[in-house]
């Protein structure tokens, strides 16, 4: 057989022109969760760096070109089964609306797609560079609230160490010079992301030994994490020793990057002195014998697979999507609800906050001395932004204070739930008042609290049998200290007495028998 025809480089210039056809070909058919992606790069400052994902990992590939010289790319078409698997993904959170999932698992298409056509020997060597694009992924937010906890607690530990008096509220602190608060942008996240970004990539240029590699990774996300605590700290400091006159304006910020900069060096710093180089090795012998032209008919018919599964993922999806429920009237309550009288109510002492588009009800019954408050927001067909599982849904506003107390059990009709169970104090005039809560979401008929079962039952139920609504649903009745019991019980009778006939008129609402 002809040398020439065997040669890497031949094998290398048919696989890449069929990688990079593919890519364009994929970024086309998911074309609003990429352009999603660089929207959010654009338009947020903690994902901007998004924009040189792409161009970095072109470049860890390039540093590696000499390695990559003496394999010989044979397609793996095991690969397709990670394809399937991000595809499902990808439709799933497509109709549920979680752009992040959605974002990821395009990722993860492209990643498999390259590792279908360069075949299982390059893809290991690639390992990093490939992983590396998931940090376009816009990601991160579920992270806030946790950090943003550990740095007020990290802050008002060092400054009683340092024999400062001050009095902690959440993430309200005060001291004798003035008064602080941790808010979003002191979280850190910003630092943890970009300093895992940069981790990622000086350790893969750095050494080859795994190890190594995966121990400096893990230095990159822990060392930050304390950084914004200590960051904190001395901003505090600075504020409380020049009596509020610096550090609580934008020098605050300047500080906190200075100070984060400093530290990357440092850990880069100590790094290098554990670097390691690693020669290409003189031949790496393929997996099997194939001729050249084998191996560029294989990658063309893996293409052509990897992006007619592609399109059908598409299609599939855009078919749910285009579900148009029928509303059939207002959401009201039952005519007969078992006893329980709705009050004649002008105003509500408070109102439900949810985005607009929901079908609203906010209405108290009244059962002898019993009084229990329905609130629920019904969307016939849920969409990013207007749906049942969403943070943006709440029972009032600002004027109420949640304190979580775990979940409890609810029945209606043979249906048997967990709820979230929370104690709210809302201040209705010049007084707080109590509250016990239950609240929990109806998605396609099912009743739950846990957010992502709702998502995954969703999914399936816009498949099959085609359903889109969702309702989020909260009862509250007055806790009087020391009755939780009989606050408990109450909520439980309404539930049994009253929720079924109303599970049914939202049904009907809907269309659905």
């Amino acid at each position: 057989m002809n040398a020439d025809l065997q040669s890497p480089e031949n094998r290398w210039r048919s696989t890449l022109a069929a990688v990079v056809v593919a890519v364009l070909v994929l970024v086309a058919v998911f074309w609003s969760t990429a352009s999603g992606m660089v929207y959010i790069w654009y338009h947020f400052e903690t994902y901007t760096h998004g924009f040189l994902i792409v161009p970095i990992t072109l470049w860890l590939v390039w540093q590696k070109r000499r390695h990559l010289a003496v394999y010989q790319p044979q397609p793996s078409p095991a690969f397709l089964v990670l394809l399937l698997g991000a595809l499902v993904a990808w439709v799933l959170a497509r109709l549920t609306g979680v752009q992040v999932v959605e974002q990821a698992a395009f990722v993860a298409v492209l990643i498999s797609t390259v590792a279908t056509l360069i075949g299982y020997q390059v893809s290991r060597f690639l390992l990093f560079p490939l992983m590396f694009l998931f940090f376009a992924v816009p990601m991160g937010e579920d992270l806030v609230p946790p950090m943003m906890e550990f740095t007020a607690t990290f802050t008002v530990a060092a400054l009683e160490l340092t024999g400062i008096p001050v009095y902690r509220d959440g993430l309200f602190f005060s001291l004798p010079t003035g008064d602080w608060s941790v808010v979003e942008a002191c979280s850190g996240v910003r630092y943890l992301i970009a300093s895992v970004t940069l981790g990622v990539m000086y350790a893969y240029i750095t050494y080859h030994t795994l190890w190594k590699r995966l121990l400096f990774i893990a230095l990159s996300a822990v060392v930050p994490i304390f950084a914004n605590g200590v960051r904190a700290y001395l901003i505090v400091m600075i504020g409380h020793l020049s009596s509020m006159e610096y550090a609580t304006g934008v020098d605050h910020l300047v500080y906190g990057w200075v100070f984060f900069g400093l530290v990357m060096f440092l850990l880069f710093w100590i790094g290098s002195y554990w670097q390691e180089t690693e020669p290409p090795p003189v031949a790496v012998a393929p997996p099997r014998d194939m001729s050249t032209t084998a191996v560029t008919a294989l990658v063309a018919g893996m293409a052509i697979v990897a992006v007619g599964l592609s399109v059908g993922a598409g299609l599939i999806a855009a078919r749910a999507m285009s579900i148009e429920p029928v509303v059939h009237g207002e959401l009201a309550l039952p005519v007969n609800a078992n006893g329980w009288q709705a009050l004649d109510e002008a105003s509500p002492p408070w109102n439900t906050v949810h985005p607009p588009g929901a079908l609203v009800l906010n209405q108290e019954l009244r059962s002898g001395d019993d009084d229990v408050r329905l609130q629920a927001l019904l969307f016939p067909r849920q969409q990013q932004g207007l749906e049942a599982i969403s943070p943006d849904n709440r029972i009032a506003g600002e004027e109420a204070r949640l304190v979580d107390l775990g979940h409890q059990l609810v029945r209606v009709g043979g249906e048997e739930f967990a709820a979230v169970q929370e104690k709210a104090v809302i201040r209705i005039g010049a007084v707080d008042e109590e509250f016990l809560v239950w609240r929990w979401y109806r998605v396609a008929g099912s009743s739950l609290s846990n957010r992502y079962q709702g998502k995954a039952i969703e999914a399936f139920a816009r498949i099959y049998p085609g359903r889109a609504d969702g309702a989020w649903i909260a009862i509250s009745t007055p806790l009087v200290a020391g009755q939780t019991v009989q606050s408990q019980a109450r909520l439980q009778a309404f539930a049994s007495e009253v929720l079924p006939t109303f599970y049914a008129a939202m049904d009907g609402v809907v269309g659905v028998d």
